[in-house]
C-alpha cells in the first residue's frame, strides 16, 4: 500500500520530475508537505466519490459485495486533471470589463 501511495503521489507533484530544486531543507520539506497535502485530497475526494456511488446503488437495490469494495483504490489516476478543464468563449461579450490598470505614482516614476 505504501508503494501505491508513493507512485501515486510521484504521479500528483509532476513537476520539474519530482526533483526538488531548493537546496534549503525547510523549503525541500514544504515542497514535500504540500505534494502530500494535495495527493491526500484527490484520495480524499475520490474516495468520497466512490462512497456516495455505492451508496447510491445500494438504495437502488444493488448488491454491493466487500469483495468488490476490498479492491477498489483511492490511489486513481484517470479522473483527475492536473492539467484542469480550461474552457474559453471566445465568443463571449467583453462589455463592462475593467481594462485600464492604475498604477498610481509608482508608475510615472519608472
Amino acid at each position: 500500500m505504501v508503494e501505491s501511495f508513493n507512485n501515486f503521489s510521484k504521479w500528483i507533484g509532476f513537476g520539474n520530475n519530482g526533483v526538488i530544486a531548493e537546496n534549503e531543507p525547510k523549503e525541500q520539506e514544504k515542497a514535500i508537505k504540500f505534494n502530500t497535502l494535495v495527493a491526500d485530497l484527490i484520495m480524499y475526494q475520490t474516495t468520497l466519490d466512490m462512497s456516495l456511488v455505492l451508496n447510491r446503488l445500494r438504495s437502488e437495490g444493488e448488491t454491493v459485495h466487500r469483495a468488490d469494495v476490498a479492491i477498489m483504490s483511492p490511489y486513481q489516476e484517470n479522473n483527475v486533471r492536473r492539467f484542469g478543464d480550461y474552457i474559453y468563449d471566445l465568443n463571449a461579450p467583453l462589455d463592462g470589463m475593467e481594462v485600464h490598470l492604475d498604477l498610481g505614482e509608482e508608475a510615472d516614476a519608472a
